[in-house]
């Protein structure tokens, strides 16, 4: 496929998935994302650390949470509040964390009704308790997947403490920690939120490339942390209003950015198999096209 066809198919895609968003609020969806996404990031970071000390040592976890913190910006670094969570996460009895399990599942509640939406389907009754169940797999994995930073803190802090080039490979170093952590959470979400119908396969290849996107928006607030803005002003100086809207802020946009690459992986999917909305739309459960061999004429649920 040469430049031009790849060109040509992109904007395919890319009609169709601003096809299919048109007149609807992305914005509110990505809002309610975030909603949940607030009540259950501190329990996920609870139960990650306290796992990563399981399988480590809880000195290892402080020292790279420690290192991480001093590499982060410092005007509005978030060092401070990462040692606190670190500290509660290793100072917590068991009963406390297992307490945080339930609330560290909301993520999943929230991902799943705001994926659900802009695929265009019926959220049905039980949306709450299948976003939850599709989080159990990333809730097992975060003390794994909350190693691979801590295992690098040491290389990336020292990369971004000598500045210049150093620096630089630094920050690409850190990217592809992210991208490869962000991938593996991704591509769990793309695969258990799959419309019924839609191979899990293609989504789960989308996955890499939506994360690489949610990477680099992830290193862009870092350098955003860097500029010396002052975020209490339009909020009467108060500081911790300032930092906790920025974060808000910070979330939301993720999570738009999330919710479509969700959609341009469902269009290039659906694309891909020859469907040109908004006049032919797929109908088979395998989503092959209409005239493809084997797909037989009973009415299906249409393909997102």
């Amino acid at each position: 496929m040469n430049a031009r066809q790849v060109a040509r198919r992109a904007g395919v895609v890319l009609r169709d998935a601003g096809r299919e968003l048109r007149g609807r609020d992305l914005s509110l969806w990505a809002a309610g994302v975030t909603f949940f996404a607030v009540l259950a990031v501190v329990p996920l970071a609870l139960v990650a650390l306290r796992g990563a000390a399981v399988l480590g040592s809880p000195g290892f976890v402080g020292h790279g949470v420690a290192r991480w913190a001093d590499a982060l910006p410092g005007d509005h670094g978030p060092g401070p509040a990462l040692e606190a969570l670190t500290r509660a996460a290793l100072g917590s009895p068991w009963t406390a964390l297992a307490v945080t399990l339930l609330p560290a599942t909301f993520y999943g509640e929230g991902l799943l009704r705001g994926l659900v939406q802009v695929a265009g389907r019926p959220a049905g009754a039980l949306v709450g308790w299948r976003g939850r169940l599709m989080f159990v797999p990333v809730l097992v994995l975060s003390p794994t997947l909350a190693i691979v930073p801590l295992v690098t803190a040491d290389t990336v802090a020292g990369l971004y403490a000598r500045g210049g080039w150093p620096a630089f490979w630094g920050i690409a170093l850190s990217f592809h920690v992210d991208w490869l952590l962000i991938t593996v959470v991704t591509a769990i979400v793309f695969a258990g939120s799959a419309p019924p119908g839609v191979r899990r396969g293609p989504l789960v290849a989308g996955a890499p490339a939506v994360a690489a996107v949610l990477a680099g928006f992830f290193h862009g607030f870092l350098l955003f942390l860097a500029i010396p803005l002052d975020w209490s002003a339009p909020f009467g100086g108060l500081a911790v209003v300032g930092a906790v809207s920025a974060l808000l802020l910070w979330l939301y946009l993720l999570h738009v950015l999330l919710l479509l690459g969700y959609r341009v992986t469902l269009s290039a999917e659906r694309t891909r198999l020859g469907c040109a909305p908004p006049d032919d739309r797929c109908t088979s459960v395998s989503i092959r096209p209409p005239w493809a061999p084997g797909v037989s004429g009973r009415r299906r649920m249409p393909y997102p």
